[in-house]
């Protein structure tokens, strides 16, 4: 039967209206849905970046610090290639170009963006940024790298086409339901038909009478109970829709910033089910194992995995029985090492995944390759406790040992001997042929001697020429006859400097434990006065100590100054003298170094120059007490007036080497309100090197207060330019050896070159002491030096004209 046309006209715009309403719903859905997705993939993006950027920090510093640009390629390359990144260039601190990977270098770089958007300036799917690369507050270099931004467009273009299709499906459902229902509907007679309306508007509460039971009856129950099916199945659909809309959405958000983080760790990672199936291992799991990525994994066992690397642990018959032994465990494991065939380490950690009830349901394992560190943390530990220059253990090793050897002694009732011992004429060598001379004797010393000394003893240079062994529980037959071994092959080395030949020999003093000394102040004591005890015998021989002979006449000097240093530091007999520091460009003070002197008397004008009392004030540790003075009264001086240029003082070994020096300098900076920067504070380089564990503490501390420092006699040993990666000194004051007549030595030349541009690419400045004529001074402004001092520009005085209007 034809149906009347108004009917069909109402149900013509019934459908359209429904249809154009979820038309707008669908298409504001896709839209907000499309816009919320990006900006979530944009924060993925920026959190990736986030995570890449202290793993390529990590990754590049050691080996830009060291000018491996082998290995930097290599990262670029393989850093490119792993983490979709379109190119990468890294720049050293100096602005060269030092590696490259994904960007012709003929063409100039695209500029850094602020935000990542899905296109750049230059309409390519790529964010453009640059990062520092610095260690400890250093900058190194710059690394510029472009991020491709490609997977933004694709999974906006992918979510788009996969929302347009959900709602033209719905689309299409919807108007096939409305046509049948309206259809069925309008068949109804006029109740009917009024009900079909307001169900069709939306109102599935309706309920109609049955006022009988024929097929109207029917129809009419029929129609209620789909009205009540309609609007239960609605309610249903709508709540699970919504449901699994939300977990669905959560889980691609929380699988896709799960397998970012995993992919883009250094660490390697290892899922495993409870039957020691791996379920999932991480892109740096196969590169710390190479295990390559052709290789088929998941499902494989734990064991089965590993097997597939070709850098298995070097215990390849324990491998099995630990990893058996390990997986059973269900304890958090603290961490092991594992040494691997090509010779790295590796730590590893095991954790268990247990599920709501606490029961384990897999593992979790954790590998990080850590030679690097560990390599790192072995050469620090090598430099603290050795001498730079002969590779011997330092002073502050040596008294490490001697400690633990009289505990020792003492504990199991042992014996035990020290020797001390030093060259004879060394410092004539040493200054007519300079430090490189001075330098390979000490070498040739320390290495004929190393021969001599049996595992369980301690050789050590103390400084300059002086050397100790330790022997513990050694008789004294045993050591005198070390003793007279050491001394033989000292006087048998051969030395040749400028085609003249000459030897050396040795003064060798032996105290021994109990019998001279119960602690170490009373034993290093009696082995320092045997020594002088051979030198008093004619020198070139040994003598254990003995006490009826007494003093000699240089220890009773060694006395007698410090008797006279302990006096004048009572009576106020020390004072200072100050030279001008000027920059070599323009001849204008930079600041002024202080020195000190000794007064006879508080009548008298004659002044004892420091090299008759330094020496001798620190082997009576009276240099402390010179120092700390020295220290105090610059700081005083500073605080007179602004106007005072900077001061730069001079410190011994034996006081940086104290760990309470640097708070002494702070609280002292602090109680005379001085601006740390206008204390300069000097240490020789020689002394550095002797111990550079407290010479580098010493150094950092100084940096955190604020104060510059720097290192004096700088190239007077073999090591300058090594100490120069540990001791972060400010400025490299040059020996004075290179820098004398430098116009007629060729070989200085080079050499002063070679430091300026060292201390250049290091950001170091350099001055040049012992400055002595106009040619001297015309040369090291060719070469580059920012400072020069001597006495062509200055004379060390009481009364500078740069303090006088400021001393009252």
């Amino acid at each position: 039967m034809k149906l009347p046309s108004p009917r069909r006209s109402l149900r013509l715009k019934l459908i359209l209206a429904s249809v154009i309403v979820e038309v707008l719903v669908f298409t504001a859905l896709v839209v907000n849905g499309v816009r919320l997705t990006e900006n979530q993939l944009l924060e993925q993006a920026k959190i990736r970046i986030d995570e890449l950027t202290p793993v390529l920090n990590a990754a590049l510093v050691g080996p830009l610090v060291e000018q491996d640009f082998g290995t930097l390629q290599g990262i670029l390359d393989g850093t490119r290639r792993e983490k979709a990144i379109a190119y990468l260039v890294l720049f050293s601190d100096s602005g060269k170009v030092v590696a490259s990977s994904g960007w012709d270098m003929h063409q100039t770089l695209p500029p850094v963006e602020a935000e990542i958007q899905t296109e750049n300036a230059d309409g390519e799917d790529r964010f453009d940024s640059q990062m520092d690369i610095h260690l400890n507050g250093q900058k190194y270099g710059v690394l510029r790298f472009g991020m491709s931004t490609a997977f933004l467009t694709i999974a906006t273009a992918q979510l788009l086409r996969q929302s347009v299709l959900i709602a033209a499906v719905g689309l299409a459902l919807s108007i096939t339901l409305l046509m049948g229902l309206g259809y069925w509907l309008t068949r109804h007679l006029g109740r009917l038909t009024r009900a079909s309306e307001q169900v069709t508007s939306g109102n599935f509460v309706i309920t109609l009478p049955i006022e009988s039971d024929d097929e109207i009856g029917k129809l009419t129950a029929a129609f209620n109970l789909m009205s009540e099916v309609i609007r239960r199945r609605i309610s249903e659909l709508q709540y699970a829709e919504e449901v699994q809309k939300i977990l669905l959405v959560e889980a691609h958000q929380e699988q896709a910033r799960l397998a970012s983080l995993l992919s883009a760790m250094n660490v390697g990672i290892l899922f495993e089910s409870a039957d020691n199936r791996v379920i999932y291992v991480n892109p740096a799991f196969r590169r710390i194992w190479s295990i390559g990525d052709s290789v088929q994994l998941t499902g494989e066992t734990t064991q089965e995995a590993l097997r597939h690397s070709v850098n298995m642990r070097v215990e390849a018959d324990l491998f099995s029985s630990q990893i058996l032994h390990e997986f059973s465990s269900e304890d958090v494991n603290e961490g092991r090492d594992i040494a691997t065939t090509d010779g790295r380490v590796l730590t590893q950690f095991t954790y268990p995944v247990c599920d709501k009830e606490t029961r384990v349901i897999g593992h979790l394992w954790i590998y990080q390759d850590v030679t690097h560190e560990r390599q790192t943390a072995e050469r620090l530990i090598y430099f603290a406790e050795r001498d730079s220059l002969t590779g011997l253990y330092n002073r502050h090793r040596f008294h490490e040992a001697l400690s633990q050897m009289l505990a020792e002694a003492q504990r199991r009732e042992l014996r035990g001997a020290l020797l001390f011992f030093d060259l004879d004429g060394f410092k004539y060598v040493n200054d007519t042929y300079g430090h490189r001379a001075g330098d390979a004797i000490l070498i040739g010393v320390a290495s004929a001697v190393s021969t001599m000394v049996r595992r369980h003893e301690i050789f050590s240079r103390l400084g300059g020429d002086e050397f100790a062994v330790l022997a513990p529980n050694a008789s004294e037959e045993d050591a005198t006859r070390l003793a007279e071994r050491i001394v033989q092959a000292i006087s048998e080395i051969p030395f040749s400097f400028e085609e003249q030949p000459f030897s050396l020999t040795a003064s060798l003093g032996l105290a021994l434990y109990p019998q001279h000394g119960k602690d170490s102040d009373e034993l290093m004591a009696h082995a320092d006065a045997a020594m002088y005890q051979a030198k008093d015998a004619g020198k070139n021989a040994w003598r254990i100590y003995r006490p009826e002979l007494g003093v000699s006449n240089e220890m009773l000097s060694r006395t007698v100054w410090s008797e006279r240093i302990g006096h004048a530091l009572e009576n106020k007999l020390l004072r200072l003298h100050f030279q001008g520091i000027f920059k070599a460009c323009d001849g204008a003070l930079s600041h002024l170094e202080v020195l000190v002197r000794m007064q006879n008397s508080p009548s008298s004008t004659q002044m004892i120059m420091p090299g008759l009392f330094l020496e001798a004030a620190e082997k009576s540790k009276k240099v402390l007490d010179i120092d700390r003075w020295v220290l105090r009264e610059s700081i005083m001086l500073l605080a007179q007036s602004p106007q005072i240029p900077p001061l730069a003082v001079n410190i011994s070994a034996a006081s940086f080497d104290d760990p309470t020096l640097s708070q002494l300098i702070a609280q002292t900076l602090a109680e005379f309100g001085v601006e740390p920067e206008r204390l300069l504070i000097e240490l020789t380089e020689i002394a550095a090197v002797s111990d550079l564990r407290d010479a580098q503490r010493f150094i950092e501390a100084m940096k955190k207060i604020g104060c510059r420092t720097c290192l004096d006699h700088f190239g007077a040993g073999f090591s300058s330019f090594a100490s120069l990666k540990i001791l972060n000194a400010d400025i490299l004051k040059i020996d004075g050896r290179f820098i004398r007549n430098i116009g007629n030595h060729h070989d200085n030349q080079v050499f002063v070159k070679s430091i300026v541009a060292v201390a250049g690419g290091l950001h170091k400045a350099t001055v040049a002491e012992f400055v002595e004529d106009d040619e001297s001074l015309a040369m090291l402004k060719t070469l580059g030096i920012d400072m020069v001092q001597g006495y062509r520009l200055d004379m060390p005085r009481g009364e500078h004209p740069a303090l006088l209007g400021a001393i009252h």
